[in-house]
């Protein structure tokens, strides 16, 4: 808790390639010319499609307000990617992005 959205994220990419360096990973920055709502990063491993949407988790801030941070074209996509055979998923650690990786 307490750390930067920016730094969470550079940590659940640096543990995602220390533990499966086979993964492809995308780290996407948000702009005018991006399509709205793509999770924070995109891995591909093992022949699945993964998005994570990273949310650090304020101090003080209870994991699920933390969750509910995503915006609702964020949540859209992200229920839109299981609907295509991938995963997806808010993370609030590295911890929970290593997880959402071994899921079957």
């Amino acid at each position: 808790m307490g750390q930067s959205e920016t730094r969470l994220v550079q940590k659940i990419r640096k543990a995602i390639i220390d533990q499966h360096p086979e993964a492809f990973i995308v780290k996407l920055a948000g702009g005018p010319y991006q399509t709205p709502g793509l999770p924070d990063l995109l891995v591909c491993l093992g022949g699945r499609f993964i998005g994570l949407e990273v949310k650090a988790q304020r101090a003080g801030e209870s994991e699920d307000h933390a969750r509910a941070r995503a915006t609702g074209i964020q949540e859209a996509t992200l229920a839109a990617i299981p609907e295509a055979g991938g995963v997806a998923e808010v993370v609030l650690s590295v911890d929970e992005a290593l997880s959402v990786l071994s899921k079957k």
